[in-house]
């Protein structure tokens, strides 16, 4: 099995640890194939907004270049790794009808960014794709976008857990985040409460790790807001940043702390792989019962939830909970154990080597069906389904959960390019009916 996929690193930090994993790992199973960057987009001439321009002219051209991409370096399978693409291949593929399965994750579901991916994929999605979900309730949030999704199978991201560093059980009563800094991860709320539990543990000490994310004008603005409440609380003295975590100094990090805390209600979020790190490495967590969050962490096994509620436009969390359960992780030794010990045997159903191979495997499958060469008037309805506007194809879209968008007149092709500016609790009412169900269910954490 030759496994294509494009080189390079994300400027990202969380996504680029995740993809330089994953391709790493499916390497010991499936021989991959790097293919340059500059190759691959001169199968857009050199520039994805140029491209656009001729559109849908040149998507049979996409398509031939794609086809001698695949002989030239003689792969079965793509990874998509670069998400901005996918749409345009999946058409270019339909088009003209290349025996090609493309291989790409729903790392997240209803950020903008994400949910206009989803909106453009769902007509060209096809039985040679092999789309995983890493949680159930991430694909739940697929369906109510399009039924067209159900073909998604369920495989969790992983990791190697002999690589980890386990925790020391360490007395200092460390905690730590580490996340994407940005208003969706409520470093703001973390602050406040960790607030009210320096006035139960006053030696408590709070470590935050992670690049800010946004706009520049977002970044400012959070970066100041959170630096009022440092002020406000008094907290410089008490908690450190150190900004974003790669390699050992992260590994060091789950080692020497004493409990990982994420108060996420990111809408993005459908994982949480920093709880799978931390569980790696025996480290205890606190978060947010949210979304996938529900499905990694066991309570009472290797965690703590901390309730949050939907009832408004944005999510609430239980604040006063929160210190709670933090201050029993902090002061029962014996449930620190406990948890402790549970996560190390937790883990290892995420492990890579038990993982990989079931992808594999799905390749292997996609890989065997045939697509036949599309006749022109194949090729046609490919065109036809990309200028469609989305409020006309009832048959793709569930339309009554997509109704507070107001990019229903747009079509699979042009919602690609519409503006990503609204406010974010704005944008968390208009995407409630897709991920309402991320807030507040208990006990449906799954079994690898």
């Amino acid at each position: 099995m030759r496994i294509g996929y494009v080189g390079g690193h994300s400027p990202k930090v969380n996504e680029r640890v995740i993809d330089d994993m994953w391709t790493r790992y499916l390497g010991e199973y499936a021989e991959m194939v790097k293919i340059p960057p500059l190759s691959f987009m001169k199968l857009f001439g050199g520039s994805i907004e140029k491209w656009k321009k001729r559109f849908p002219d040149n998507v049979s051209e996409l398509g031939e270049g794609l086809q001698s991409l695949c002989l030239k370096y003689d792969i079965q399978a793509f990874y998509l790794n670069l998400p901005f693409v996918i749409p345009y291949l999946l058409m270019a593929r339909n088009a003209k009808g290349i025996n090609l399965t493309m291989l790409y994750i729903a790392h997240s579901v209803a950020t903008p960014f994400w949910l206009k991916q989803w909106l453009a994929i769902a007509p060209f999605v096809s039985e040679k794709d092999v789309l995983l979900h890493s949680t159930v309730s991430c694909k739940r949030a697929l369906m109510r976008i399009s039924p067209r999704f159900g073909c998604a199978v369920h495989v969790p991201l992983c990791l190697d857990v002999r690589e980890t560093i386990p925790n020391t059980g360490s007395t200092q009563r460390n905690i730590l985040s580490i996340s994407r800094i940005e208003d969706v991860k409520n470093i703001d709320f973390l602050l406040a409460c960790f607030s009210d539990i320096r006035e139960q543990i006053p030696d408590a000490k709070l470590v935050i790790a992670g690049e800010f994310t946004g706009t520049k004008q977002q970044i400012e603005r959070y970066k100041g807001r959170l630096e009022e409440q440092m002020q406000r609380y008094g907290l410089h003295n008490a908690v450190e940043w150190i900004g974003p975590v790669v390699g050992e100094r992260k590994q060091n990090l789950f080692a020497e702390s004493s409990m990982l805390v994420n108060f996420s209600t990111d809408p993005g979020e459908t994982f949480g792989f920093n709880l799978l790190e931390a569980k790696a490495a025996g480290l205890p967590v606190v978060c947010t019962r949210w979304n996938g969050f529900q499905e990694i962490v066991a309570e009472g096994e290797d965690g703590l939830f901390v309730d949050c509620s939907w009832t408004s436009d944005t999510p609430d969390i239980d604040r006063e909970h929160a210190v709670k359960q933090c201050v029993r992780l902090l002061t029962e030794s014996e449930l620190h154990l406990k948890l402790s010990q549970g996560a190390l045997l937790r883990a290892q159903a995420y492990d890579y080597q038990s993982i990989m191979p079931r992808i594999v495997d799905y390749v292997s499958l996609a890989k065997g069906i045939q697509l036949n060469a599309f006749s022109r008037e194949g090729r046609e309805r490919v065109f036809r389904m990309a200028r469609t506007p989305i409020e006309e194809m009832q048959d793709t879209y569930l339309l009554d959960r997509l109704n507070r968008l107001e990019w229903l007149n747009e079509t699979p092709f042009t919602v690609l390019s519409v503006s990503e500016k609204e406010p974010l609790s704005e944008w968390m009412n208009k995407v409630k009916p897709i991920i309402h169900h991320f807030a507040g269910e208990a006990g449906i954490h799954a079994q690898h």
